[in-house]
């Protein structure tokens, strides 16, 4: 009986915390990265807070209306907490189900930072009367979402050739 066996993982350069295996961890780089467009989310926010109206619009329907509002202060900190969490649920991922390669997750750890940085952004900016075209937003998620997904798909394809 002839049994298949898998290549050995290639091997990140990117030194892991704290002497963790690269592949269960976010490496210093990408958790240096995702940990700035976080700090730079929270800066954005508190910089603008005084400019901010009392009650922020978070959620907004396909067409552009708002549909949700909170008080500033939950509008300023609720995205980077949010972005923290979903980095520790990515960590804990990674941690039971390491990826083929650990490039695939650096690349779709710091796009997924950057796009809800991106959100923040976006969400600040229209509640300071800046004009958002939301048709452009969702068209930029859309193909945000498919790149990522597909640059994934890829890379774990390819990997497991």
């Amino acid at each position: 009986m002839v049994v298949a066996t898998r290549p050995p993982r290639a091997r990140s350069t990117v030194k892991p915390l704290a002497g963790v295996h690269d592949d269960m961890r976010l490496d210093r780089r990408t958790a240096l990265v995702s940990g700035s467009l976080v700090a730079l989310t929270t800066l954005a926010g508190v910089v603008l807070y005084p400019q901010l109206p009392a009650e922020v619009a978070i959620h907004f329907s396909a067409s552009g209306t708002p549909d949700n509002y909170v008080s500033k202060t939950v509008a300023v900190v609720l995205l980077p907490v949010f972005m923290l969490v979903t980095l520790l649920v990515i960590e804990g991922a990674m941690r039971v189900d390491p990826s083929g390669d650990p490039r695939t997750a650096r690349v779709v750890t710091v796009a997924t930072m950057a796009l809800m940085a991106a959100v923040h952004g976006l969400v600040l900016a229209w509640n300071l009367g800046y004009p958002i075209s939301f048709d452009l937003v969702l068209v930029g998620v859309a193909v945000w979402t498919i790149a990522v997904c597909g640059y994934a798909i890829r890379r774990e394809r390819l990997n497991l050739g």
